[in-house]
């Protein structure tokens, strides 16, 4: 068989030339590199199949980054690590008044006898603050002033307005007198014993005259007047009510 174009390629390349380019220090910077490099791509296409075509990756243009303004502004410098704080935790068992209520409901329903009265948790009154004591007791203190002056304002004389609240002379027995009622005295320190009909008659009239008088002024310029005390007459010993 005539050899074909390929295999008189082949010849004319020697071995020897082949290593003497292969021992060339620099193929790169020589003109007949590209040529050599072609002889032997030739030559390994011949024996081998040919090689596929190297495709380069394009590059990816890397994000420019930008410098933030912000940061280089707020930025206070290195900062210094924190120390380790030590937490420490405390466990508390706190007992409620129902625990012990419990325990002790259910032992008496578990007993044979049947409970009292007696043993029953009876509810603790509620403790009271010393600040509304004191508002508590100043409250009573004003209403029993109040009230002492409501029942003894008749008492004042009105024509002189520069008299003061603290009475004086007979007034002032009569004032004692209405206290001493209020406490419960059933005689007045007022009342003569020895004394003429006519006289007594007199009196009495008298001060109920002026005590309808200073009841119907107080009614109508809109006073709050102390509560009238009936008073029950006695009747004489010897003579019994007919029915």
């Amino acid at each position: 068989m005539a050899p074909t174009e390929r295999e008189r390629k082949r010849k004319r390349v020697s071995r020897t030339e082949l290593e003497q380019d292969s021992q060339s220090p620099d193929l790169s910077d020589s003109p007949s590199a590209e040529d050599l490099q072609a002889i032997f791509k030739r030559a390994f296409e011949a024996k081998f199949k040919p090689l596929d075509p190297r495709t380069k990756k394009q590059k990816l243009p890397e994000p420019v980054e930008e410098p933030e303004d912000g940061d280089e502004a707020s930025w206070d410098g290195i900062e210094s690590e924190e120390e380790e704080q030590i937490d420490v935790v405390e466990h508390v068992i706190i007992k409620h008044e129902r625990d012990s209520r419990a325990k002790e409901e259910a032992k008496a329903f578990l007993s044979s006898k049947p409970p009292s009265l007696a043993a029953m948790p009876k509810p603790k009154p509620k403790a009271v603050a010393p600040a509304e004591e004191d508002t508590e007791a100043g409250n009573l203190k004003n209403d029993l002033a109040l009230q002492r002056l409501l029942r003894e304002s008749h008492l004042l004389d009105t024509s002189n307005p520069t008299q003061s609240l603290t009475l004086s002379g007979a007034n002032r027995h009569k004032a004692i007198d209405l206290r001493l009622q209020t406490l419960g005295s059933k005689t007045s320190i007022m009342t003569q014993e020895s004394m003429p009909m006519s006289h007594r008659k007199g009196i009495t009239a008298k001060t109920a005259q002026k005590e309808a008088q200073r009841r119907k002024e107080a009614k109508e310029n809109g006073i709050i007047l102390e509560t009238v005390v009936k008073k029950r007459k006695r009747e004489p010993r010897g003579r019994k009510s007919v029915r």
